[in-house]
This record gives C-alpha cells, structure tokens and sequence, in this order.
C-alpha cells in the first residue's frame, strides 16, 4: 500500500520506520531537511509537496495538535474514497469532529493516541488509545490489520480528562524543576530515593517538544477543571497530610504501594546507571 506521512519528528519517524518494510512510504514535513533525514535513514520517499493525495490508501498524521483539523479539512476533499485517514494527537476534543465530516465524505478515519513515545524499542509491545470516531467496532477492526501494538477502545471525552492530568503533570515537573533550579545543586547531593526518582521523571519531559507540552494545557476543554481540583486539594489539605491521604481510595485498590517504592529503589539504581548519560534528543540526563 503507497503511504503518506505528515510530519517528520519523532513520532513521525517512528511510524515511518514501523511501516516502511511493507509498504511503500511517502514522508512530507514543512521542513524538507527533517524528511530528507529520514529518508536517508530509511527507505522512504521525502515529498516537497501535498499533491496527487488520491494516490495513498492511508495518510498518517503526525503534527502540532492546532494543525490537524484544518489539515483533515484539506486532505478529506483530495484522498479518494475508501482510503484511510490516521491521526494520532494526544487531545480529541480540536479533532474528531474533522474526522466525523471525512468520513462523511468517504473516507475511513481512525483517531489512535499511542501511550508510548518514540524511544519505544518494540512497538507491538506498546498500547494505543484507539478513540471512537463514528463506529467504534470498525475502527478497531481496521486499526488491527495495519499496527501491531495494543488498542484500548474509549471516547473522546474520557481520553482527553485523561489527558488532563498528563497535561498537569507535565506543568508540575517542569514548574519543580524552573522553581528549584537554584537549589539543584545541593539537591543532587542530598538526592533521597523519593526527590531523585522525581527529578529523573521531571528531567524527563524536557525531551518533549515545548510546544506540544503547550497544547496539552491550552487546547483541552478538561484541563482547567483538572487544575482546579488539583489546587483546591492542595490549598485545603496541605496542612492535613493525614486527611488528603484518606481521600485516596481508588488509587490504594490500582496499585500496590510497597510495589511501587520497590521500584522507585530500582529506577533510581539499575535503571539509573543505565539511562546515566543517555542522550535524548540533544540532552542528557
């Protein structure tokens, strides 16, 4: 099958590496250096041009959330019937209802949220959100015959309050770590298993795109009533320890605690020797 993919970053890159054996892969970014790369890397095709779009059976969208659905918008009149569409943002709520008038229009969409990065070594040992566009049962059937990795079926709505609280915990890490900077060093010194585990975590999403980390805050209709539960907890209970650790009742029956703090110990010894001087995206942790 001739495949098209927009957007030449990591994701991107991911997916053209996923696909490119057994099909014939079109790679289109806005900076033609970026597909060239990867075109040099692997056997796809770099494209100037957004042309002739009725010639792939699938086109793949990887780009900044504020773009998809103006890019669905154009894409749907120029893809032939029957072709697929695939966009894989990590808010709903500015995209599907795009997908909802392609497919109107002919076209099958399917609107996944891979729940891992691009350093993922096996992508058939990874998890997608698959999120209903028009039929959820079609969706996954079709999804299932192109990628490899684990679909978990879910709507709009519960996908992007999901993804409210990923959103705020990426604003937590990133405002720990601009807060604290002054302190750094003295932090790494007197590292405890707890404060080392999480400045790993919060060093982490420096690997993220700035702007992407932006639209999970400013384009989810969810987000502010995340962040306003989250402060109203903290303002409430911060003197009450003890009260804010009653309240947790869901979270105690998910996950073992004394699991969890077992690997905390290992992350910050094994692992942590591992990933020590690891270069991720032009920085190191």
């Amino acid at each position: 099958m001739d495949i098209l993919i927009i957007g030449a970053g990591g994701m991107g890159a991911l997916f053209s590496k996923l696909m490119h054996e057994d099909h014939e892969v079109s790679v289109y970014d806005k900076d033609p250096k970026k597909s060239e790369a990867l075109a040099s890397q692997l056997a796809v095709k770099p494209i100037q041009k957004l042309e002739k779009i009725d010639k792939y059976g699938l086109v793949l969208l990887s780009v900044p959330i504020s773009a998809i659905s103006t890019l669905i918008e154009k894409l749907s009149f120029e893809m032939r019937r029957g072709s697929i569409l695939v966009e894989i943002a990590s808010i709903k709520f500015p995209v599907i209802e795009s997908l909802r008038k392609a497919r109107r229009r002919g076209i099958n969409t399917i609107s996944l949220h891979p729940l891992f990065g691009p350093g993922i070594r096996d992508p058939s040992k990874g998890k997608a959100a698959i999120v209903e566009v028009m039929d959820i049962e079609e969706e996954i059937s079709l999804a299932s015959t192109i990628f490899p990795f684990q679909l978990i079926p879910t709507n709009e709505e519960e996908h992007d309050k999901v993804m409210a609280w990923l959103g705020l915990i990426h604003l937590i890490l990133n405002s720990y770590l601009a807060s604290s900077d002054e302190d750094a060093h003295n932090i790494s010194k007197l590292f405890t298993t707890t404060l080392q585990t999480f400045t790993k975590l919060a060093a982490s999403t420096l690997t993220q795109d700035s702007r992407l980390t932006q639209e999970l805050i400013d384009l989810n209709p969810e987000f502010p009533k995340k962040l306003s539960m989250f402060l109203e907890t903290l303002t409430e209970r911060y003197k009450d320890i003890d009260g804010m650790r009653s309240s947790i009742k869901a979270w105690k029956s998910l996950l073992d605690i004394e699991d969890a703090y077992r690997s905390c110990l290992l992350y910050t010894s094994d692992a942590a020797d591992e990933l020590d001087g690891v270069d991720l995206g032009g920085r190191r942790i």
